[in-house]
This record gives structure tokens, C-alpha cells and sequence, in this order.
């Protein structure tokens, strides 16, 4: 022990400052100085390096020095002590290093030694008094604000501890029934009863029961002794209550959307829907407004709010009201606790709800009155339609004046010698008269995913220009898009019933335009486009006409189905076949979902050994993406990275003979395109004109489910090359021939070249100077049997 030259008794100053005390202790005379210290001490001041507060030091110019209020209060403390105001002094106080967080109790005492005063200063360690401290905070915290309750119960079911805010519910007090049974509190309620004894034999039990009208999920935990036997329970209850409700609306809410969608006219669909939402989806103040054309503007149809403030902030048949931005924004409004919700061009959706639970409950409400109506619009069209058949004898002038029509459409197309005299001749003579003012034919281009005019007749004034058919946007309402989609003919009554919002109503209407037609040209499995007309006045296309159009589409597919015949008889003649394809099991579709990229198929070579090998090439992914995507797929053996130029990465992969390609060239198809870039990927393959394409069709379809075909179609085959691929099996060698093919699918060729010769060297898994080798080799014997044989 550390000792002052003081007059004070060596024994003195030893009893004072005991080294085997587990505190810090110090000896201060009576000016603060420092005159003695314990070992504890001494050790603490080196750890942490002070050596301010070591022997002959003033303690109170150390406090005074420090810059921390509990050193001001130290410091003051042990004055008034040196000064007879007080005889002793405490704080706690918090002293955490860089590594650990610490609090000391810091407690001064007076004593004497003879006449000469001392102040003992101690510290003591109570770091895990304090942590232990917080850790009851957080407790109390949690049991405070959670919806639950703690509680614990003795052997014999004497309920011990009872607290949290879950009891608030129940209006129990924390600890009110303490000393209680478990058994006598619930012994009507047997599930409960049941709980606890199967807790008390030493099962932990979870489970959730209703309770005073509350559901609670509870867990029971048996705490043994150290013979095993239960000694207490200590459990945990959640109020669910909540939950289990919007649980309970949700299945009542499906319920109600089932009857709705089986309900058929509007008014029903609104009085159910208001009726549902009162009785069982806990919406009690709720309407429904619909869009009253004549008047153009919103009237309630079912329900009502019976707080005036909240009708008046609403102002349903005004344009200034909150339901009114609603519904022409078609976004959700709300306002002081009143949600509006659209109801597409029906109208909207209206209630009272106070929380975020019920505004989703109300949301999916209106979604299912939406769908409802939407389906009591359309059985009252069907309605009408059904009416108009009935007055279909009024329409026996018209008639007439189809058949003529007919009749010049026919000879026209007896005389007509090619598909677009066809075309030319049918446009002329639908657009010459009668109540049609525009006709045209177009074709589905996948390339760009319209529909390009091939001919048309009539009135346009640039109406083709100014407008894009894509028959891929499901969203887009233009009857030309829709009938290439469904292969279904498709009329537009009036353009104007709806706001003419779609570029094609508006481009229409400026036309004169106030009905269309479209129907798709199809002979048999043949899809030869998509024939258009438009008329000047509204409902033209009524039951009558319309079929007599259909005749006229099927006609006119007959007559180019039978010039594209005659063709083929007279030249070399391929089928063509264009398929949509959304299957993730084909790599190219699993590629450009993963990645995001565009993939484009760019040929495939039969290796020496039999392999097929595929070039393609990856836009916008990285390679390593593409690479990981191929690793797991069951069409890939091998991957390899040929080239990557501008944004463009060349791959070169093994295939299965049960991958897709493999599949086509199994069946005779030689795939011509495949682009991947929006789902669904666009592929094109060819098959002789001879080949069974329905059994080709149904046997991809089976091996690949998410594969459609959107049209098919004859064309000239081009270049007969059976010779020619004869002699080039003859004159070149496998691997001539392999450097050769996959030179021109990895864009050696190219200008400028997707890929160098070290590149498809490198595929080819030879070195450059050996590629170039085998490519002028193959080079020398194609042109030889070009240019002296006369292939």
C-alpha cells in the first residue's frame, strides 16, 4: 500500500486504505491532497493511464479540472465534508473506457486520525448492478407498451404474477388477480382450463383462444425443479384480436365478391355491395356513386353517409367534389376519415373507416363491385345484341345491297393474278360504296411487333401514318391489334361511347370515323393478315353485316391461299412459322428473364462428333449473369464468350438434343429467328412445303407447353442448296467446314466484325494462326466450286 509523507501513524493510514478491499480507495487530508491509496486503486490508475490522482496529488484540483458535472458535484461534496457541513457524500456515476461501458458508486467519508481530519474516497464497481437495471427497463418497457400479458402460475394453478398492457383491454389492473386460481377464474371456459392443465403436467402448449370477447395467442412454459417436477408456469399472451377479425372479414369479403360476379345487373350489384359491406365487412357507412351519362355526372345508386359534413365535403353530383377527382383520375382520394376509391368508368366507391385496415378491406370491396360491374355492362350488351337480332327483318335492303357487294368483291377476285391484286381489289370495292368509308389490309410484322398496311382504299388522309398497331398491348382497344391477337373478328360499334383517350379513337374520329370492323384473313391453319374497314355511322356492324364480312375475310384468304398455291407449284416453296414463346425451360427465355438482356439467336452448327453448338448473342447483361443463368439449365452442356462489342456479348454453347433447337432440327425445322427481347420471345422457323405442320405443331407444343403459334405462312424458299450442300460435304472436311460455319454465326464476316480470329479460335478451342489456316482452306474450296462449276 502506497503511503504519504504525513504525520499521521503508518498504522493508521494502513487501516485506512485496505488492499484487499475489491473498490478503489484513496485517503485525502484536509486541503484534498492524496495521502494514501490501495492496491485497487493504483492498479486502475495505470490501466487507464491517470496519473493525476496518485499520491501528493490534489483530488480536488483533478475534479475541478474535469470537465463533467459529476466531477463538479465531487468536488463540491468533499468540501462541504473537509468544512464540518456533512459528515458523508455518494453518486454513481458513469467511467466507460474505448472497449467497455462502466459505471462506478462514488461514496466520501469523514474520519479522524487523532485531531488531524481525512476524507476516504472509495469507488465501487457497479456495472452489473446498472446493466441489469436496464435490462428491467427494457422489460418494463416491452410489458408496458406491448399488447400482452406476462403471467406466471404455481403448481396449483395460483396465479403468482399478472402484468402488461394486454390487461388494459380486459380491464384488469397489473397484478389484480394475483393469488387467484387459474382454475376458478376459468372454469366456463374449458379450452382455456384445458391449457393450463396440460401445462401443469409439463407440456408446453401454444395455442390461441377467445377470451371476454378478445383473442389471445398464448404460449405456456413449465418450469421444472431439480426433481422434475413442475414447480410454476410462466406464460405469455398476445392480443390478436385484431388479426383474427380482418382474418374473419377477408373470408367473408371473398364470399361477397363470389356473389357479385354472379349477379347480373347494376342496380343488384350495388345493393349487394352496400348491403355486404354493413353486415359483414364492418363498413356501415358506405355508397356507391355511378356515372350518369345523360347527365355527366355522379349519382348515388346505393347507400349513404349520415354525417352531413361528410356528404357536403364529398359533393357527389358536383365536378368539384372529392369523389369527382376521384373517378377522373381514377386514383384513390381520401379526407377525414372518408376514403374514395374509383370504380373504373363505373364511378366510385365511398366510406367511413378510421383505420388503415379498413381502408385495405374497402379497397378490395371496390375492386370486386368493379369486376361486377364491368360484368352486369357486358351481360346488358349481350342483352342488346339479342334485341337487335330481333329486328334483323328491318335489315333485308342492306342485304341486298351486300350481296351485290359480294358479287363484284368475287369477280374481282377471280380475275385478280397475285396476292396484292387481291388485296388492292378487295379494299377498292368495300371502300366504293355504301356506308363504309376506309378499308385496309395489313400484316403482322414480329420484327417490330405491328401490324404494316399492305394495301388500302378509301378515305384515309394518312390515318395508316398516324397511327401504331401492336397487337402484343393487351391494354390497347384497337379492333386490328385485338383480332391479329385472338384471331377473332372484332367490331367497335362507336367510337365515341368511350373518351376517345387511345390515339386510334382520336386519329378516327378526326376522320369521320364512328365504327370499325376487323377481321383476321384465315384459310384453314393460314393466317394471311388482317382485313379493316371503317364506316361513317354509328352501329354499322351489326349481327348481318358483320357475318357478311366474315365470309368476305374468308373468301379473300381462299383466293391468296389459292395465288400463294399456284406459286409453289411453279417455284421452290418453304412454310413459315412464327410462334410466341413465354416457356422458361427454353435457355434464351430464362436468360433475358434473369438478366433483363436481349437475346438473339444467330445459328447453329453440328459439331464432328455430332454436338449441336449455338451462337447467340446477349445485350444489355453481363456475361457472367448469362453464364450463371446457363449453368442451370437443363439445354446447356458448355458456355463460352466469344465477343462482347458494343453492348453486345457473343456466346457459343453446347446443346442437348432435347433443347429447343434441338427439338426443331429433330423434327425437320431449321430456325430461322429467335429474339428475346419483351416476353413473348419472337421465333421464326421453316419447314418444307410438304411437311405434316399440325403434327409438328402438336409435338412441340406437348414437349413445350408455353410455346403458341401466332401465324404461319407460305413463301419462296429461296436458293435450292441440296447440291450445293452435297458438294461442300464432299469437298470440305468436318473441321473446315465447322471453322467456316461458326466464323460467319460468331460475325467474323460482319463489317465491321463482331468477333476477331483469335476470338472464334478460341471457341473452336484452336489457336488463331491454326483458324485461319482452316478458314482459307474452306475459303479456296467454296470459290473454286462456285466460280468453275457453275454451282
Amino acid at each position: 500500500m502506497g503511503k504519504g509523507k504525513d504525520t499521521a501513524s503508518h498504522t493508521d493510514i494502513d487501516r485506512l486504505a485496505l488492499d484487499a478491499l475489491p473498490m478503489n480507495v484513496a485517503v485525502l487530508d484536509e486541503h484534498g491532497i492524496v495521502v494514501a491509496t490501495n492496491r485497487t486503486w493504483e492498479e486502475f490508475g495505470r490501466k487507464n493511464d491517470l496519473s493525476m490522482t496518485t499520491l501528493g496529488s490534489s483530488y480536488l484540483d483533478v475534479c475541478d479540472a474535469a470537465d463533467e458535472p459529476t466531477a463538479d458535484e465531487t468536488a463540491k461534496g468533499i468540501r462541504e465534508i473537509l468544512a464540518g457541513e456533512r459528515t458523508e457524500f455518494s453518486l454513481e456515476y458513469p467511467c466507460h473506457s474505448p472497449t467497455e461501458r462502466r459505471w462506478f458508486l462514488m461514496s466520501a467519508t469523514k474520519t479522524k486520525t487523532g485531531d488531524k481530519p481525512y476524507v476516504v474516497v472509495a469507488h465501487l464497481n457497479i456495472t452489473n448492478r446498472k446493466e441489469r437495471e436496464f435490462q428491467v427497463e427494457r422489460y418494463q418497457t416491452i410489458i408496458q407498451n406491448a399488447p400482452l400479458v406476462l403471467f406466471v402460475f404455481d403448481k396449483d394453478g395460483t396465479v403468482m404474477l399478472s402484468e402488461g398492457r394486454g390487461l388494459d383491454a380486459l380491464g384488469v389492473a397489473d397484478g389484480e388477480i394475483v393469488g387467484e386460481s387459474m382454475f376458478d377464474r376459468h372454469d366456463e371456459l374449458s379450452d382455456i382450463a384445458n391449457d393450463v392443465t396440460r401445462a401443469l403436467s409439463g407440456e408446453r402448449v401454444h395455442a390461441t383462444r377467445e377470451y371476454e370477447g378478445l383473442v389471445f395467442e398464448s404460449a405456456y412454459q413449465p418450469v421444472l425443479d431439480d426433481f422434475g417436477n413442475v414447480e410454476r408456469v410462466v406464460g405469455v399472451a398476445i392480443d390478436v384480436t385484431k388479426r383474427e377479425r380482418h382474418e374473419q372479414v377477408l373470408a367473408a369479403l371473398s364470399d361477397l365478391t363470389r356473389v357479385l360476379l354472379e349477379t347480373e345487373t347494376t342496380d343488384e350489384v350495388c345493393e349487394i355491395a352496400i348491403d355486404g359491406a354493413k353486415d359483414v365487412l364492418d363498413l356501415p357507412e358506405t355508397l356507391i356513386a355511378l356515372y350518369d351519362e345523360d347527365e355527366r355526372t355522379l349519382r348515388v345508386r346505393a347507400g349513404e353517409l349520415r354525417d352531413g359534413t361528410i356528404a357536403d365535403l364529398l359533393d357527389i353530383e358536383s365536378h368539384d367534389g372529392l369523389a369527382w377527382q376521384s373517378f377522373i383520375e381514377n386514383e384513390p382520394k381520401s379526407e377525414n376519415g372518408v376514403a374514395v376509391l374509383p370504380l373504373g368508368n363505373h364511378g366510385v366507391f365511398v366510406t367511413k373507416t378510421e383505420d388503415e385496415s379498413g381502408f385495405d378491406v374497402a379497397e378490395l370491396c371496390s375492386a370486386a363491385v368493379e369486376s361486377a360491374l364491368g360484368r352486369a355492362d357486358r351481360e346488358r350488351t349481350l342483352r342488346e345484341q339479342e334485341a337487335t337480332l330481333r329486328r334483323q327483318n328491318a335489315a333485308l335492303e342492306r342485304l341486298n345491297e351486300l350481296n351485290e357487294g359480294i358479287r363484284r368483291i368475287d369477280r374481282a377476285l377471280v380475275e385478280a393474278r397475285s396476292r396484292d391484286e387481291i388485296e388492292r381489289a378487295v379494299c377498292t370495292r368495300l371502300a366504293s360504296g355504301g356506308p363504309y368509308r376506309f378499308a385496309w389490309v395489313g400484316e403482322n410484322d414480329p420484327g417490330t411487333k405491328t401490324v404494316v398496311p399492305r394495301e388500302s382504299a378509301g378515305i384515309g388522309r394518312g390515318f395508316l401514318d398516324a397511327v401504331t398497331v401492336s397487337p402484343d398491348n393487351v391494354a390497347a382497344t384497337d379492333p386490328t391489334g385485338i383480332a391479329v391477337r385472338t384471331g377473332r373478328a372484332q367490331v367497335v360499334q362507336d367510337v365515341l361511347r368511350d373518351p376517345p383517350s387511345e390515339p386510334w379513337r382520336r386519329e378516327a374520329l378526326k376522320r369521320g370515323y364512328r365504327s370499325a370492323c376487323a377481321l383476321p384473313l384465315r384459310y384453314k391453319d393460314a393466317v394471311y393478315g388482317v382485313l379493316t374497314v371503317y364506316s361513317d355511322r354509328q352501329g354499322t356492324f351489326d349481327e348481318l353485316e358483320r357475318a357478311v364480312l366474315v365470309d368476305v375475310s374468308q373468301t379473300v384468304a381462299y383466293a391468296i391461299n389459292a395465288v400463294e398455291s399456284k406459286k409453289a407449284l411453279v417455284g421452290g416453296e418453304v412454310v413459315e412459322l412464327r410462334f410466341d414463346v413465354v416457356d422458361s425451360s427454353i435457355v434464351f427465355v430464362a436468360i433475358e428473364r434473369e438478366t433483363g438482356g436481349r437475346v438473339e439467336f444467330m445459328g447453329v452448327v453440328s459439331e464432328p462428333d455430332g454436338t449441336l453448338k449455338t451462337f447467340f448473342t446477349v445485350r444489355d447483361a453481363t456475361v457472367e449473369d448469362v453464364q450463371a443463368v446457363a449453368a442451370h439449365s437443363l439445354e446447356i452442356t458448355d458456355i463460352q464468350h466469344v465477343s462482347y462489342r458494343n453492348s453486345n456479348a457473343l456466346f457459343s454453347a453446347a446443346l442437348t438434343d432435347s433443347s429447343f433447337i434441338g427439338t426443331l432440327l429433330n423434327h425437320g425445322a431449321v430456325p430461322e429467328t429467335f429474339i428475346v427481347d419483351d416476353l413473348p420471345a419472337q421465333v421464326v422457323v421453316r419447314l418444307p412445303a410438304n411437311a405434316d405442320i399440325r403434327t409438328f405443331v402438336e409435338v412441340l407444343q406437348r414437349r413445350f407447353p408455353d410455346i403458341e403459334l401466332r401465324s404461319r405462312r407460305q413463301r419462296e424458299g429461296g436458293l435450292t442448296t441440296g447440291d450445293f450442300d452435297v458438294a461442300l460435304t464432299e469437298t470440305l472436311t468436318d473441321r473446315q467446314r465447322e471453322t467456316l460455319e461458326t466464323a460467319y454465326y460468331s460475325g467474323f464476316f460482319d463489317s465491321p466484325r463482331k468477333s476477331t480470329g483469335e476470338e472464334v479460335g478460341r471457341s473452336l478451342g484452336i489457336s488463331q494462326p491454326t483458324f485461319q489456316h482452316h478458314l482459307r482452306a474452306a475459303e479456296r474450296k467454296l470459290l473454286s466450286r462456285l466460280l468453275e462449276s457453275g454451282v
